[in-house]
């Protein structure tokens, strides 16, 4: 992965029509998945360490015959440091199995976090975010982690929604997958996490006002 300078990354960004940001995005094989079956999308993952994406920023660099894909982009960014560029391109956030700062932006929420979140987004974009709900299943762990409650629906009701609400969300829904039911999203942490483990998974959704609301 090379540095990319602003100039550099708002002509790429210029050249797609959609472009989704997959935050915290690991190993990055997901983000290599989708930019493959979406040409005409610019997929950018971000995540804060480098080495884990770097094996998929190799093959994403490979000529097409071999695998590659032009349309997908790996930054090396925090939740707290994401490029200023980016701010206003997104036609899709995707969040999967956050943890840590990410995690109890999108899930307690903290507002701070998640309006950053909401400023990648343009006008009648979606954010979709996979959340491991069995997180704070033990407390000692889940307080010194300020974990929030994801399995109880009244912490969802009355924290989650109105917090996604008033970083400038609507539409906000949400659902546990069912016992078994596969992620809308397969990832190597969320498969490794889930499957087989007993753990649930609550899928949280939402977009921002149209343009035409916005106005």
């Amino acid at each position: 992965m090379e540095p990319l300078e602003a100039a550099s990354l708002d002509a790429l960004l210029r050249r797609y029509r959609e472009v989704t940001v997959d935050l915290g995005t690991g190993d990055g094989r997901h983000v290599l998945r989708r930019a493959r079956a979406a040409p005409d999308t610019l997929v950018v993952g971000i995540d804060p360490v480098a080495d884990a994406m770097a094996d998929s920023a190799r093959k994403a660099a490979r000529k097409p015959a071999r695998g590659g894909a032009e349309n997908a982009l790996f930054l090396v960014a925090s939740l707290e440091r994401l490029p200023a560029v980016l701010r206003g391109r997104a036609t899709n956030v995707t969040i999967n199995y956050p943890w840590g700062s990410l995690l109890r932006a999108v899930a307690q929420p903290k507002e701070e976090g998640l309006r950053t979140i909401v400023e990648l987004l343009q006008p009648g974009a979606t954010v979709v975010a996979l959340l491991n709900a069995s997180a704070g299943e033990r407390e000692v762990h889940a307080a010194r982690l300020e974990l929030p409650p994801l399995e109880d629906p009244g912490h969802v009701e009355r924290e989650l929604v109105p917090g996604w609400e008033r970083a400038g969300l609507e539409d906000v829904r949400w659902r546990m997958l069912d016992p078994g039911e596969d992620p809308p999203a397969r990832t190597t942490w969320g498969q490794r996490l889930v499957r087989g483990s007993g753990r649930s998974t609550l899928l949280v959704s939402a977009r921002t006002p149209s343009a035409s609301t916005a106005s």
